[in-house]
C-alpha cells in the first residue's frame, strides 16, 4: 500500500504537498518498473499492489490539493492524508470501539439490551454436541469454532425453520472506503440465495484469545457495515445486532440508529438455555419485520 513519507510538524502547505506528490511519483515510477521487467504470466495479480498503490497516493494527492487551494494548513492536510492512508488499509479487525465512536458519530452506551427471558430448552443434538467438546477439551479458536460455535448456530438455524441464511467467513464489503469490509467470522441474513448476501441482521465474533472487551470494536465495525450494506442494497434496517464469544462467555451488543448499546450482562455457555433465549429474541424481532 502507499509509503507516503512522514510529514514533520513543522512543514510548510508547500512542503506537505510536495511530500504528498513525491509519494504520487514513486508510486507511477514502481508500477511502470514492474510493468517493464515482469514476465510472470499472471500480470495482472502481481501489478494489483501496485496499481493500489498508485490510487491511493492520486486519492491523496487531490485531496491535499483541494484542501491547499481552500487554504487549508500543512497540519490539516498532514491529518487528512494520513487518515485516508490508515483507513485504506484497515479492516473490520483492525477498528477499536473509540475507532467506531470517533470516526462515525456513534454514541457507545452500556445498557440491558434484554428483559428477563425464559430460557429455551436446547435439542438433544446440540447437547451432544456441547458435551462432546467438552470431553475433547481443545482451546484453539478452530477448536471453538467449529465445536461449540457451529453447532449452536446450526440450533438457532434448524429452530427457526431456516427463516435466515447463515454465513461464516464470508466477506462482507460495505464501506471500503471507510474501512468496513473484510471477512466476517459469522451472521445470519435474511438472504434468497447463498450466492448473494441481503439484508445481514446480526454478527458474531470469535475472539482470539480470552478477553471480550479487546474485540468489541471489531463486533461494532461489522455491524456498522450490516447497517450500511443494508442500506446500498436498498433494505435499511433500524436495529442491528452482535455478540462476540469467547465460547463460553457470551456478550450481546445492539446498534439502533447512531447509537451502540453494549450489554452490561454477561451470558455463558454453561447456561445455554438463557444464551438461547437471547439469540431466539434476536431473530423473532426480525421475523416479525422482514418477510
Amino acid at each position: 500500500m502507499s509509503t507516503l513519507q512522514p510529514i514533520p510538524e513543522t512543514a510548510s502547505q508547500l512542503d506537505a504537498l510536495r511530500i504528498v506528490a513525491a509519494e504520487y511519483d514513486a508510486a507511477v515510477v514502481d508500477l511502470v518498473d514492474k510493468c517493464q521487467w515482469n514476465s510472470n504470466d499472471d500480470i495482472q495479480e502481481y501489478l494489483r499492489p501496485a496499481q493500489k498503490r498508485v490510487e491511493l497516493a492520486q486519492k491523496v494527492w487531490r485531496t491535499s490539493f483541494d484542501l491547499a487551494k481552500n487554504g487549508a494548513s500543512a497540519r490539516e492536510i498532514t491529518q487528512t492524508a494520513e487518515h485516508i492512508n490508515t483507513v485504506a488499509t484497515m479492516a473490520y479487525s483492525n477498528f477499536s470501539l473509540s475507532d467506531i465512536e470517533t470516526g462515525f458519530g456513534i454514541s457507545l452506551k452500556d445498557a440491558e439490551i434484554f428483559s428477563v427471558l425464559p430460557p429455551l430448552e436446547p435439542s438433544p443434538k446440540l447437547l451432544s454436541a456441547l458435551n462432546l467438546a467438552q470431553e475433547l477439551g481443545g482451546q484453539s479458536e478452530k477448536f471453538r469454532s467449529e465445536a461449540i460455535v457451529f453447532p449452536l448456530m446450526i440450533e438457532l438455524w434448524e429452530r427457526n425453520d431456516k427463516f435466515f441464511t447463515l454465513y461464516s467467513g464470508e466477506t462482507l464489503n460495505a464501506d471500503a472506503e471507510q474501512g468496513l469490509k473484510g471477512e466476517c467470522d459469522f451472521f445470519f441474513a435474511k438472504s434468497t440465495s447463498k450466492r448473494i448476501i441481503g439484508k445481514p441482521v446480526m454478527q458474531l465474533v470469535e475472539v482470539k484469545r480470552d478477553d471480550i472487551d479487546a474485540w468489541l470494536g471489531q463486533c461494532a465495525a461489522q455491524m456498522l457495515g450490516a447497517k450500511i450494506y443494508n442500506e446500498k442494497k436498498g433494505t435499511p434496517l433500524e436495529t442491528i445486532y452482535g455478540c462476540v464469544t469467547t465460547g463460553d462467555d457470551w456478550l450481546f451488543l445492539r446498534l439502533t440508529g447512531k447509537e451502540i448499546f453494549v450489554d452490561t450482562r454477561k451470558y455463558y455457555l454453561g447456561q445455554i438455555g438463557e444464551l438461547l433465549a437471547a439469540f431466539q429474541h434476536i431473530l423473532d424481532y426480525y421475523k416479525a419485520i422482514l418477510k
